[in-house]
This record gives structure tokens, C-alpha cells and sequence, in this order.
């Protein structure tokens, strides 16, 4: 029974000890800057990533998901966008630099108008950028979220 038991126990140690390591060779992200949370009219969002892989692999992509928050639900275009990496060495930490144009920051498909707007302007799109890396193994990090942005119509 006493051996019985002890072999039992090395075997859930393995397998503890097995899951730990699968668990550290996902990647983590973190964002490190913006250079705005106001996207002007035809501006541009740049955020810069980084991004920690045990085995520095993250050489896959990067998935970015756009959440519009409005009040008023509209149908909205590309809402998950996926960028290819070039080649990187492996590195266990990778600089990821997002930049998104006016035209791929677009939420709304039609916004509507603001009420009582002279002239007639058109809702701003109020978004929360989601982001994932996936490495070469494809492991994908947690799925981590940007500031409010603002892009104006």
C-alpha cells in the first residue's frame, strides 16, 4: 500500500511538474506606449508591444480585436485583424510595434449622426483594442486590452 502510494504520488508530481513547463512556454504581452488615445481625422495609432517567450519564438502573429463601446450598435468592418511577423532572431523578448491607420482603425461601417450636430457630424467610434501574439509552437498569450481610444469621424 505505502509503495503503492509513493508511486502514485511520483507520478502526480511528474505530471504537475509537466503542466508548469507547458504553461511557461506561453507567451506574455504587455503594452508599453501609445502615441495617442485621440485618432484625428486620416490620423494614425501606433502601440508598441512587448512581448516574453521562454523558447523566443514569437515569430507567428499578432491578432488585434476591436471592441467598439458605443452606445448605439452599428454594423462594424474588420473587427479582428491578424499581422503576419517577419522573421525575427529568437530572442526571448520581442519589441511588437502596431500601426494602424485611419482606415483599418475604422470601426463603424455607417456611424450615425450625432443629434442636434450643426453641421451634421458623424459619431465617433469609442473602441478597446484587444491584443494576442502567437508563437512558431502555437502558443497564444493571453489576450490583453488597450486604453479607451477615441477616433474621430
Amino acid at each position: 500500500m505505502k509503495q503503492t502510494l509513493f508511486i502514485f504520488s511520483i507520478i502526480l508530481i511528474v505530471a504537475v511538474a509537466c503542466n508548469k513547463d507547458k504553461f511557461q512556454t506561453k507567451p506574455t504581452l504587455e503594452i508599453k506606449s501609445y502615441n495617442t488615445t485621440t485618432v484625428p481625422f486620416n490620423g494614425t495609432l501606433v502601440v508598441n508591444l512587448k512581448a516574453f517567450d521562454k523558447e523566443g519564438d514569437v515569430q507567428d502573429s499578432l491578432i488585434i480585436i476591436k471592441n467598439r463601446k458605443n452606445i448605439r450598435v452599428v454594423a462594424t468592418i474588420r473587427d479582428t485583424i491578424r499581422y503576419k511577423f517577419p522573421i525575427f532572431p529568437n530572442n526571448s523578448t520581442t519589441e511588437i510595434q502596431a500601426t494602424l491607420d485611419y482606415q483599418t482603425i475604422l470601426s463603424a461601417l455607417n456611424p450615425p449622426n450625432i443629434p442636434g450636430s450643426n453641421p451634421i457630424t458623424k459619431e465617433r467610434d469609442t473602441l478597446i483594442l484587444k491584443f494576442a501574439v502567437r508563437d512558431n509552437g502555437g502558443n497564444t498569450s493571453d489576450t490583453i486590452q488597450s486604453q479607451q481610444i477615441i477616433v474621430i469621424r
